[in-house]
């Protein structure tokens, strides 16, 4: 089990990375290409830049908001700790699968 999480955790970590770099590379490209600063020199297309960068921050203060709440440090770490004094045997299975997880 530990196996599993530790490659399903360094998959989505690794597809997150790739995603925002590929993102990044993209807008650089039209930056150089001098689309961007024809998009911003307009005053009708400089609002909807202004807009869409409002709404994305919105929307990416709710998912961190969304996260904090559902994913709470606190409680994750009490969840776990129970879990793993009532199964000890399970508890090793799971830190070996992951070590090697993290290894391979």
């Amino acid at each position: 089990f530990g196996f599993g999480c530790s490659r399903v955790a360094i998959g989505t970590t690794v597809k997150a990375v790739k995603t925002v770099g590929a993102a990044y590379i993209a807008f650089e490209a039209l930056e150089y290409a001098g689309l961007l600063k024809e998009a911003r020199a307009n005053k009708n297309n400089q609002k909807i830049v202004e807009q869409s960068r409002d709404y994305l921050l919105r929307t990416m203060d709710g998912v961190r908001h969304d996260i904090r709440t559902h994913l709470n440090p606190g409680n994750v770490k009490r969840r776990i700790d129970n879990c793993m004094k009532r199964d000890k045997p399970g508890t090793v299975g799971f830190g070996t699968g992951a070590f090697l997880g993290f290894v391979l």
